[in-house]
């Protein structure tokens, strides 16, 4: 069973909220571009966080690289 909600159009527009829920008196934000606008920005966010994780896990390669190529130039004089 499906609940019904019964919008009423707000008089004045509060924060994005244009509608309000008869039943539980709930604000209804009903602004599909603003929806939309969220959407992408936290789209854009999460790929600069797997961005910056992706150049940690570079730098810490490339540290270990160079911590191993030293060691193998201190194995190689030392023979």
């Amino acid at each position: 069973m499906k609940y019904q909600v019964e919008k009423i159009k707000m008089k004045e527009v509060v924060g994005g909220f244009t509608e309000r829920d008869v039943n539980s008196k709930a604000l209804l934000n009903t602004d599909v571009d603003s929806l939309l606008k969220y959407k992408i920005q936290k789209r854009k966010m999460s790929n600069n966080t797997e961005i910056e994780k992706m150049r940690d896990e570079v730098a810490t390669l490339k540290n270990e690289m160079c911590e191993i190529k030293e060691l193998l130039l201190i194995l190689v004089k030392s023979k």
